[in-house]
């Protein structure tokens, strides 16, 4: 072991390699710091002079960690220019004066000063790429949120249109229970107004001489039935609503008014079909409110029927025709 330690060179952990990605400028600034710590002159506790130095002891020599010596010693780190000043120092005053040191003061500071400059070129290239970097990213997020928006959009639009396909499929449901009257040379409205004036046309009716279901005018009347439940459904106030109503209750005919309460219903406005049965069951005369209730109770609307009757009991008298009488 002595000898071992005995053949080595002094001060052989100087001697770093340099790693690849060290640039020109450092790699020189690294080897003057090899060179110069050569010449340190470190002693033992009893103060002889070491021969053979190690790196922590160097370090320690230095107050400097031995972690930061090696980066500067590969060219890894540049040291401040205080730390570069006191290794070479330190070198010159155990050497004897700075003639006997490989480099002069002034050559290791234009070297340190040419490494700094190093290291902040690189520094610069690597703001740089981080800028372009920061830019993609904020190009990324903004295409993003265009992307999220466009997607929030998409599924209002998709739940718009699920929305439309229900009301379509429970119209053309109902279009297939009940077999429809044929209109010829009618011209068809909106969609909705069409469908409804085909299901209000379906309601039971007294037997005449002719076939009433098939009179011109009863086919214009239940195409004004579909338009006066879609004024109903889009009424706004409920004032002009509440006017619809009693307008719509003392013009109609019990046939009138039970396809309307049937066309409401199918909508699902209950609100509304339950107000016009209240006013008609108010306002008609007895004859009226039984026909209406006969044919309601006839298309399965037995609690509109029942509705209607208790209505007309608790107000009796036939109030629209009085109010017609004295207008």
């Amino acid at each position: 072991m002595a000898a071992r330690r005995t053949s080595r060179r002094p001060f052989a952990w100087t001697e770093k390699d340099f790693p690849d990605d060290v640039f020109q400028d450092k790699r020189r600034f690294g080897a003057a710091l090899q060179e110069i710590c050569r010449h340190f002159v470190i002693r033992s506790a009893d103060g002889a002079p070491l021969t053979h130095p190690t790196q922590a002891q160097a370090a320690g020599y230095l107050n400097v960690s031995e972690s930061a010596l090696t980066r500067y010693l590969r060219g890894q780190h540049v040291p401040p220019r205080a730390t570069a000043l006191l290794i070479f120092e330190t070198a010159c005053r155990d050497a004897g004066g700075e003639q006997n040191l490989p480099v002069t003061r002034e050559k290791l500071l234009e070297l340190h000063a040419k490494a700094e400059q190093e290291r902040c070129g690189n520094c610069s290239r690597h703001r740089e790429a981080e800028r372009v970097a920061q830019e993609r990213l904020r190009a990324l997020q903004e295409n993003q949120e265009r992307l999220e928006r466009a997607a929030a959009e998409d599924a209002a639009e998709l739940r718009e249109l699920r929305r439309q396909a229900t009301v379509l499929k429970r119209e053309a449901q109902l279009a297939r229970t009940i077999k429809p009257v044929a209109q010829p040379g009618s011209r068809a409205g909106s969609r909705k107004v069409a469908m409804s004036a085909r299901a209000a046309t379906l309601l039971p009716v007294p037997r005449r001489r002719r076939d009433r279901q098939l009179s011109k005018n009863e086919r214009s009347a239940a195409r004004h039935i579909a338009l006066r439940a879609e004024e109903l459904l889009h009424g706004g106030r409920p004032d002009s609503t509440l006017a619809l109503l009693r307008h719509t209750a003392e013009a109609y005919t019990p046939v009138e008014l039970a396809t309307l309460i049937t066309v409401l219903r199918m909508r699902e406005q209950h609100k509304l079909a339950d107000n016009l049965v209240h006013i008609y069951g108010r306002d008609r005369t007895d004859h009226d409110v039984v026909q209406a209730a006969l044919l309601l109770h006839e298309h399965e609307a037995a609690k509109d029927a029942e509705s209607l009757l208790r209505t007309a009991a608790a107000h009796p008298g036939p109030a629209t025709s009085q109010t017609r009488l004295s207008g």
